[in-house]
């Protein structure tokens, strides 16, 4: 018999709609065991579309959010409730202990690595790893004299889908974009290092009691969907991405055991997500979100399929090893809709 999962934020683009897509279509196996009940704050969000039952809920910073999410789960039989925008993760992370049935997320005191880069920042240097400098957007002067542009400006906090972040090549554009920034906005100023085909995105998976089952490692293709910014600085081209990762799987041993690492060090238990830069032959990780990932939809296709798995483990106790997915291949991304009657969207 199926049982029923509670999938929020699935909007289009969200990564609650990667994890809608790995526990419905990634392959028949998998959906036979999974009733997707869809959840959003907006009637126009996809996802509530793909599947036979959804609802609404308030946005997770609303007072009375938690309490909807109980009623959401008595009302629907909910056997586990996977979140799926950061906001949600956090606040079910830290309330799990007022419902009855697994919320399946990460563990609450990682959540600062995914809301704050200064707290980012602080962990990777407690554990002696290599750090990009990370200062107040208003002091970027001192990483002009320091490492010369590129710069990159973003939020230190509520980044999801590289939303607010500006690539700049000179001091005209820092101070166009640092002037338009409210006091005290939270916005930090980065050096950007390494080049476009150096970027990663790398999923660690840990079981409920804090094993490690796998790693999976994508380099990016910066290039549509997933290509934010890119301007020249002399004869070198310089690019950031959106959250919207597409490029391809490989197996990178060095890459691998590094974030295998972290993830242990950190006491990662559930999904983990890392993007990292090489820069002179160092890695340099830029974020990471104990949450599942915008690319999770890809994973499940080639045999990674993180909500699947722990389902399985946080439900039925099941213990994995390492998995038999694909790699060296390509994943290429674009956009999806769905044709629904007005009528339909109460």
């Amino acid at each position: 018999m199926k049982r029923n999962i509670l999938v929020t934020a699935v909007g289009g683009r969200s990564v609650g709609s990667g994890i809608l897509h790995a526990l419905t279509r990634s392959s028949q196996t998998v959906s036979e065991r999974w009733n997707v009940v869809a959840a959003d704050a907006d009637t126009f969000s996809w996802g509530l579309y793909k599947v036979n039952q959804q609802t609404i809920l308030p946005l997770g910073n609303s007072p009375d959010y938690l309490d909807r999410v109980k009623n959401v789960v008595n009302k629907f039989d909910i056997h586990a409730v996977i979140p799926g925008s950061e906001i949600e993760a956090n606040i079910l992370a830290q309330n799990r202990h007022l419902f009855n049935v697994p919320i399946i997320t990460n563990c609450h005191k990682l959540m600062p690595l995914m809301m704050d880069k200064f707290a980012t920042n602080q962990k990777l240097q407690e554990l002696g790893l290599p750090v990009i400098p990370t200062l107040p957007a208003e002091e970027w002067k001192t990483l002009v004299s320091d490492f010369g542009f590129p710069l990159i400006i973003k939020p230190t906090k509520g980044t999801g889908g590289s939303k607010g972040v500006s690539l700049c090549v000179n001091e005209a554009e820092v101070i166009d974009v640092v002037s338009r920034l409210e006091p005290d906005s939270g916005y930090c100023v980065q050096p950007l290092i390494g080049s476009e085909e150096d970027e990663y995105t790398v999923g660690v998976l840990s079981d409920n009691d804090g094993d490690l089952v796998d790693s999976i490692v994508m380099r990016r293709k910066l290039f549509g969907l997933s290509l934010l910014d890119s301007k020249k600085l002399g004869n070198v081209k310089y690019s950031i991405s959106t959250g919207y990762s597409q490029g391809y799987f490989i197996r990178d041993q060095n890459i691998q055991q590094f974030c295998e690492d972290l993830s242990q060090r950190i006491g990662s238990v559930g999904p983990l997500n890392i993007q990292l830069r090489i820069h002179q032959g160092k890695i340099f990780v830029f974020e990471i979100h104990p949450r599942f990932s915008g690319t999770s939809t890809m994973r499940a296709d080639v045999g990674f399929n993180e909500p699947d798995l722990l389902l399985r483990n946080f439900l039925d106790q099941e213990k994995f090893g390492r998995l038999n997915y694909l790699s060296n291949v390509a994943v290429i991304r674009a956009f999806e809709h769905v044709v629904v009657p007005i009528s339909e969207m109460k």
